[in-house]
């Protein structure tokens, strides 16, 4: 026969308790220990479960209140005098009714947890772009100044007043939308034939002459500098470097204080590499670049039709190593399929540039 480790509860001695064992007889249930020993009859034994989680099985003597004792091994339910009995039915029923609940209630909450943590998983590009908008603009400022430092030393420079004056004057109305959104944006030229332009975080735009060179016009070029710049103002730099923290780290800075920040933002180091944009980032920086056109009066085909000479100058292969804002997915065909339903949709017409490129071009070569 079974015995099954229990404890005794015995109010009369304040509650004392003490630990024994349960035997299952045929007609009765048996607490025993080395001092004492207390026998229910199945005629005045009650049956009960008891716990913080129902684990406990409790059995009570209906003659004497003040004594009980209980087991966390529920197989004794299964005791065949126990099981079969009549009397007992009910109360095994709502024993185990009880610790259904439980079950239940415990899988509720880990179902919950679980939704939790994935709908953060899902959440967590929301997330990271509600803490970004928290950073301060002078810390994006900074670590651009820290980067622009470390370009000094690696580029040559273009030292040309024309070439940025004019760019600034037929670019006024692009800078006027931008600026804005608290980006104070400053242009600079370095000497390099590949097609390439940038935006440092805080709003320093480095523009190759590459670029100048081989666009066919104004609205190509601004059409660059709009992308660029919207990877500026949508905190891309920022998101990108807060998005590699963790998901902890992101929710406590962003119901806390994000101080803490500050150090890993600034001191992201002076590596380009950490410029590079993903997927979701440049089609952001596509669409709102080309709002940004569309509100400053700029014809926005001027994205489209860069993105167009460029296939038509290069191999695929060869863009990807010329353009920076192209060498990540999605592949150049979509995006321009994406640019011209977007415009198809806003149905916008605006009237061309009238300054002449051509003679801009040749401000590099004086």
């Amino acid at each position: 026969m079974s015995t099954y480790q229990a404890i005794l509860i015995d109010s009369n001695a304040g509650f004392n308790r003490e630990s024994g064992s349960i035997e299952v007889k045929s007609f009765s249930i048996l607490f025993t220990n080395e001092n004492k020993s207390h026998e229910i009859t199945f005629s005045n034994l009650e049956i009960a479960v008891g716990g913080n989680n129902k684990e406990l099985v409790f059995f009570a003597d209906k003659r004497n209140s003040n004594l009980s004792f209980y087991t966390s091994d529920k197989k004794i339910l299964k005791e065949p005098a126990i099981k079969d009995h009549a009397d007992f039915a009910s109360q095994i029923k709502v024993v185990k009714k009880a610790r259904r609940g439980i079950v239940i209630s415990l899988g509720i909450i880990v179902a919950i947890f679980i939704s939790i943590i994935v709908s953060l998983f899902f959440l967590k590009d929301v997330l990271v772009e509600g803490l970004a908008k928290k950073v301060p603009i002078d810390w994006e400022q900074k670590m651009g100044d820290k980067l622009f430092q470390t370009m000094t030393l690696q580029y040559d420079f273009v030292e040309n007043d024309s070439l940025k004056s004019e760019l600034i004057r037929v670019a006024s109305p692009l800078i006027k939308q931008i600026e804005k959104d608290g980006t104070k944006i400053e242009f600079y030229f370095i000497k390099d034939p590949t097609i390439n332009a940038f935006a440092l975080p805080g709003g320093k735009v480095v523009i190759q002459t590459g670029l100048i060179e081989n666009a066919k016009s104004w609205e190509e070029v601004l059409g660059v500098v709009s992308h660029e710049l919207a990877h500026v103002t949508r905190r891309h730099h920022i998101r990108g470097v807060i998005n590699n923290l963790g998901l902890y780290v992101i929710i406590s800075s962003l119901v806390g204080d994000i101080t803490a920040l500050s150090g890993t933002l600034i001191n992201m180091g002076g590596d380009l590499a950490s410029l590079s944009n993903s997927r979701d980032f440049e089609t952001e920086a596509d669409e709102t670049g080309l709002d940004y056109l569309i509100a400053a009066g700029i014809n926005p085909e001027g994205l489209i039709s860069f993105f167009k000479t460029l296939q038509e100058e290069y191999s695929s292969k060869k863009i990807e190593g010329y353009l920076s804002f192209m060498s990540t997915h999605p592949a150049t065909e979509d995006r321009i399929e994406h640019l011209k339903k977007i415009l198809k949709d806003k149905k916008v017409k605006i009237e061309p540039i009238k300054d002449d490129f051509n003679q801009y071009k040749l401000i590099i070569h004086k």
